[in-house]
């Protein structure tokens, strides 16, 4: 999904990003505080799995801002995929392929995707 139309994910996602870059500083401020090898070895450990959560996280903060990433929303009829495109304009109508439901693409005042539904 573009970032136009994902304020709300990308917010959830940069506070989820923020967390992980605290608690690599905390566990390194501890690690280097211990004395215990057992204990610094702990500390680098954890260090190392949140260092992935932060990668992974840039990396689908990345893709979410990337415009070439495709608007892909669910039918809230029956749950299948409604892709949109990569730059959809509001307004978009879509058909789901699985159940009869019509949708529109809306943009919210909190500048997040919503589906309207259309008449048959």
């Amino acid at each position: 999904m573009s970032a136009r139309g994902s304020a709300r994910d990308l917010a959830r996602l940069r506070e989820d990003l923020s967390f992980e870059e605290e608690a690599v500083k905390q566990y390194g401020r501890m690690g280097a505080r211990a004395v215990d090898p057992e204990v610094k070895e702990l500390f680098a450990e954890l260090i190392r799995g949140e260092s992935g959560h932060r990668r992974g996280l840039r990396r689908v903060i990345e893709r979410v801002e990337d415009p070439a990433t495709p608007v892909v929303l669910f039918c809230p009829l029956c749950g299948w995929e409604l892709d949109f495109g990569p730059d959809p304009q509001e307004g978009a109508v879509a058909k789901c392929p699985m159940c009869p439901g019509r949708f529109a693409l809306r943009l919210s005042e909190g500048d997040d995707w919503q589906l309207e539904r259309l008449e048959p």
